[in-house]
C-alpha cells in the first residue's frame, strides 16, 4: 500500500513540485491550500504524513501543528514543516509546537524524499 501524504501549503508550486516528488516515489499525494483545508482534509484522508507550510493565510502552520497535536486521532502523525524561515531560533520554535522536522524552502527534492522516509521510519518505530 502506497504511503499517504498530505501537502498543506498556500503557494500552488511549491504544493505541485512536492506532490511530483512524492509521486514519482511511489506515494499518495492529497493537497490543500491552507491549514483549515489541511484539518478538513484529514477527516477523510488517512495520511501517514503531513508537510507543511509555516506562513498560510487563515490558519498559518503553527496552528496546524498545534491543532493536530490536541487532536488525539492524529496526535502522532508526522510533520514536516517546509518554510522559507531559517534560523536555528526559528527551527526550535518550530519543534517547540509540534513539527518532527524542518525543510527550509528552497529544497533539494532528494533531501525532501530522504528526510519524509526517515521520518516514517521513526514513526513506525515508535517512541524510543
Amino acid at each position: 500500500m502506497a504511503t499517504k501524504v498530505l501537502v498543506v501549503d498556500d503557494e500552488e508550486d511549491y504544493r505541485l513540485i512536492v506532490q511530483d516528488v512524492l509521486k514519482a516515489a511511489g506515494m499518495e499525494v492529497k493537497t490543500a491550500a491552507d491549514g483549515t483545508e489541511g484539518l478538513a482534509a484529514l477527516k477523510g484522508y488517512a495520511a501517514d504524513i503531513v508537510l507543511v507550510d509555516w506562513m498560510m493565510p487563515k490558519m498559518d502552520g503553527e496552528h496546524f501543528c498545534r491543532a493536530l497535536r490536541d487532536d488525539p486521532k492524529a496526535k502522532d502523525l508526522p510533520v514536516l514543516m517546509l518554510t522559507v524561515k531559517q534560523t536555528a531560533d526559528e527551527e526550535l520554535e518550530a519543534l517547540h509546537f509540534g513539527v518532527d522536522d524542518f525543510i527550509v524552502k528552497p529544497f533539494k527534492p532528494d533531501e525532501l524524499l530522504a528526510r519524509v522516509k526517515a521520518a516514517l521510519r521513526r514513526a513506525k518505530a515508535g517512541p524510543a
